[in-house]
């Protein structure tokens, strides 16, 4: 019997996983609110950077409220992402701030102090 990979659903892939492997492949869990309403950064490939509250995720698609698009910045010390989150921006090209954002294909969902909160709400929006 011949299958065609190509249109096997999600179950039937870790029904077939679980054959080869001896044991079941548990589903992943389909939300994420642990932590909800923390002022976190987002990176994601097509949407670029979002500074916002996370109200919850599922997989790679990040729900944030009051959350800005930075364009550009400047840490206030290092250069990263992480030294935004960690210490603020300096100076940067920031969105207004919109209520509700849904950001598809993040990477990466960083934590921010609440000194670097300060900053981000702060920065001017051009």
């Amino acid at each position: 019997m011949i299958i065609n990979t190509d249109d096997l659903t999600i179950k039937q892939a870790r029904e077939l996983a679980a054959q080869f492997c001896g044991t079941p492949i548990a589903a992943p869990a389909p939300s994420t609110t642990d932590g909800a309403n923390r002022p976190v950064i987002v990176r994601s490939r097509d949407a670029g950077v979002q500074f916002g509250y996370l109200d919850h995720f599922e997989g790679s698609t990040v729900y944030l409220k009051n959350a800005r698009q930075m364009w550009s910045w400047t840490a206030l010390k290092g250069g990263t992402l992480l030294d935004c989150a960690t210490h603020g921006v300096s100076v940067g090209k920031f969105s207004t701030t919109a209520s509700s954002v849904i950001v598809i294909g993040a990477c990466a969902i960083i934590d921010c102090t609440p000194d670097a909160v300060k900053t981000l709400e702060a920065a001017k929006w051009s």
